[in-house]
């Protein structure tokens, strides 16, 4: 008479990790932990090695991601004036105010700045005050932190997208007249797309006007 399936089935080994085969899973764990006195040694040393906290390994931040902690701060705490914090917005708005009469002007405190267009020779320069433009764009408060730092002298040189529109942008950092560069977007579709794209690779910071 032939065996049925489940006979046939009832004769055949238990797989090793079946529930039904207790032994030959203790006999595996066993065999897991049966160490050499080599590797018992190394791993007591790993065991009685101190950790390190996360508090005892901070995380490397990199220079630009200090220099943006710096500008946040900045901007939600103040700007230190005469060594004292003036809020960010009362002190943006004193200098939109001021911003008509010394644009692109020779002033005691204006430094020459060369702009080039990406990809080109062509460049335009300008004489700008590092207050307006580094409290309002974090690129500039990075590139004058960084000037600071060095004890760099001479013309300031930047690289931005489009060359014809910039002009626009440095007349919207010193009036904060948004209306007005709206206005002249309109004028050119590939100014508008020009000034965007300024704005954008600069960094500058629209939101809080």
């Amino acid at each position: 008479m032939s065996a049925t399936l489940n006979e046939v089935y009832a004769q055949l080994p238990s797989p090793p990790l079946s529930p039904k085969n207790n032994l030959y899973i203790d006999e595996c764990l066993y065999e897991q932990f049966i160490y050499s006195d080599e590797e018992l040694k190394q791993i007591e040393s790993i065991l009685s090695s101190p950790v390190q906290s996360p508090i005892e390994c901070p995380i490397q931040l990199s220079k630009e991601d200090i220099l943006r902690n710096k500008y946040i701060s900045m901007m939600e705490e103040g700007v230190e004036v005469n060594g004292e914090l003036t809020p960010y917005l009362y002190v943006i708005e004193k200098l939109h105010s001021i911003g008509n009469n010394v644009i692109n002007k020779k002033t005691k405190d204006a430094v020459p700045l060369r702009v080039y267009e990406t990809g080109t020779d062509k460049y335009q320069e300008f004489w700008v005050h590092p207050m307006f433009l580094s409290l309002q764009s974090f690129q500039f408060f990075k590139l004058f932190e960084e000037i600071k730092e060095n004890n760099e002298e001479g013309i300031i040189e930047i690289e931005i997208p489009s060359l014809k529109s910039f002009a626009i942008v440095l007349y919207y950092l010193y009036t904060g007249d948004k209306s007005k560069l709206f206005e002249i977007a309109k004028i050119d579709e590939s100014l508008c797309k020009g000034i965007m794209e300024n704005i954008e690779c600069l960094e500058i910071n629209m939101a809080s006007f």
